[in-house]
């Protein structure tokens, strides 16, 4: 092979692996209550102050979430982000024993005038973050 042809072929690879790794910044996370509880149901919605990009996660019973954009590439660029937890609880037909939805999380945080929650991404940051919620 060529010289031309090698350096076009691993100028390929590079792109292609390039591509592979779309992951940026911490990719995943954990959303709880101030006496350690995890929020067990619901979703995470952190915006970026820059260019309010939007990065979304449903919530798991442990709490974890991995933050994803709209094309859904998982993890959180670095920069200033507002963060809300939203629940919906629908519990009108199920008896009280019956409901799985763990504590509830307060309505303030399901605004961002109102959360209060604040994240800021440093470059370089691959730790998972962590959300902590006041319980009242």
């Amino acid at each position: 092979m060529t010289r031309a042809v090698l350096f076009a072929m691993g100028a390929l690879y590079v792109a292609m692996c390039v591509g592979c790794d779309s992951f940026v910044g911490p990719t995943s996370g954990v959303v709880r209550f101030d006496d350690g509880t995890p929020v067990s149901s619901g979703s995470i919605e952190f915006r970026r102050l820059t260019d309010k990009e939007r990065f979304a996660s449903r919530i798991t019973p442990e709490g974890a979430f991995q933050p994803a954009n709209q094309d859904g590439e998982i993890g959180l660029p670095p920069g200033p982000y507002e963060v809300v937890v939203v629940q919906i609880v629908l519990t009108e037909d199920l008896a009280k024993e019956a409901h799985s939805h763990g504590n509830t999380v307060p309505r303030r945080y399901a605004d961002y005038y109102t959360s209060g929650l604040k994240v800021d991404i440093d470059d370089g940051q691959t730790d998972p973050v962590e959300i902590v919620l006041q319980s009242h």
